[in-house]
């Protein structure tokens, strides 16, 4: 004699997880005086999901003369700011996920 049973199967969606922004060492950013320049900070940081990364800093004041391009991902210098420095300047990569 025969036996039957019977069972349930479920199919889920894996949801991968999602991987931090990687930051490579950041040298000190150098302006020469003087002299209008950018500097890129992009190349520093890396997202292993590949997605788009937003970078910000918590910079209140940077040297006379420097700016943060947000957009571009950079720090620029007009050439019109004095000898001058800065330091604790937190940089901060999000790929907008949890």
């Amino acid at each position: 004699m025969a036996q039957t049973s019977s069972a349930a199967f479920t199919v889920q969606k894996v949801v991968p997880v999602n991987q931090a922004p990687a930051w490579a060492p950041v040298p000190s950013l150098v302006f020469a005086q003087g002299i209008a320049s950018s500097i890129s900070i992009a190349d520093y940081v890396t997202d292993a999901d590949g997605d788009a990364l937003t970078i910000s800093t918590n910079a209140v004041t940077l040297p006379v003369g420097v700016t943060y391009d947000a957009a571009n991902k950079r720090f620029i210098y007009d050439g019109s700011g004095p000898i001058g420095s800065s330091s604790g300047i937190v940089l901060t990569a999000d790929d907008g996920k949890p």
